[in-house]
């Protein structure tokens, strides 16, 4: 495949769920031509480093220390792989107990880099990539791996919720088999893919090229940007957030999530986990044209 630079418009923007700190991070590697977004698991077993950083935090920039090298010779998936090798080691030397799938710190992904004449693209987990062509016609590159398992959870929070009697102490005691249950279908057969140091991420990442022929637009998407619309039954709401996004700006659309969240602080009109997640999105704009260039 070449790799003579493609002229392209990058814009790219990240915002924290709160006041703690953001487990999301940018791929932005113009040397390479590599973007995308990653999003730190947040750990179910409580860490903070020396500096404050979480599992989670530490699992994404690791990645993204990777996706972001000025190497001419970057291999998309076994730059994926040396960050899972390396996440490994540093969860060894800090002494997790990796026996417990569940306690591993993760990070799930969509990145892509561009050639002349295809897009290649890596992904895991619930970080989602779409592909505008120039009939503004949209192609949802990815599948969100992780949903059917949040749904499950969801559900069961409301149900236990519900019930009466029960406080939020004992909903979440009550969730824990549950939650351990969807943590350990990480790079299995019956889950999902995630980077969480496991060797299996080999044989579940997903990684492929598709043709760049007639392509408008590449929306790389973390699950924060779209929590409120995620379990929808709405067969447009793929477009609908892309038009939106287009429409009032990638800044300004976050801002308005989260002023939506913030007026839903149960999580009962929106059904999700946390209030506000880290949210993130790299937007890739092949309309560019060069002087005496031709679209």
């Amino acid at each position: 495949m070449s790799t003579e630079t493609v002229k392209l418009h990058v814009q790219c923007h990240t915002v924290p769920g709160g006041a703690k700190m953001n487990e999301d991070a940018l791929v932005m590697n113009p040397f390479c031509q590599v973007y995308g977004v990653i999003d730190g698991v947040s750990s179910m077993v409580a860490y903070q480093d020396a500096q404050g950083r979480t599992g989670g935090y530490i699992a994404a920039q690791l990645l993204a220390s990777e996706l972001n090298a000025h190497d001419a010779g970057l291999d998309l998936k076994q730059a994926v792989l040396s960050a899972n090798r390396k996440l490994n080691e540093s969860m060894l030397e800090t002494n997790i107990d990796l026996s417990c799938k569940w306690k591993r710190w993760g990070a799930v992904f969509a990145v892509v880099r561009i050639y002349e004449k295809s897009i290649e693209y890596v992904q895991t987990g619930d970080c989602m990539l779409f592909i505008e062509y120039t009939d503004k016609s949209l192609r949802v590159l990815t599948r969100n791996q992780v949903a059917h398992f949040d749904l499950q959870t969801l559900n069961k929070k409301k149900e236990l919720s519900e019930s009466g009697g029960l406080s939020k102490e004992k909903v979440k005691e009550q969730m824990l088999p549950l939650s351990i249950a969807n943590r350990n279908r990480a790079n299995t057969l019956e889950g999902y893919s995630v980077m969480n140091g496991e060797a299996e991420l080999e044989d579940y990442l997903e990684h492929g090229h598709i043709s760049r022929a007639n392509v408008s637009k590449i929306y790389a998407v973390s699950d924060g940007m779209f929590h409120l619309i995620e379990h929808s039954d709405d067969p447009k709401k793929w477009e609908i957030m892309i038009h939106d996004m287009n429409e009032i700006g990638i800044e300004y659309y976050s801002d308005h999530l989260t002023c939506i969240e913030s007026q839903d602080p149960l999580c009962e009109h929106y059904p999700r986990h946390k209030l506000s997640d880290d949210k993130s999105v790299v937007i890739i704009d092949f309309n560019v044209l060069g002087e005496g260039s031709k679209r």
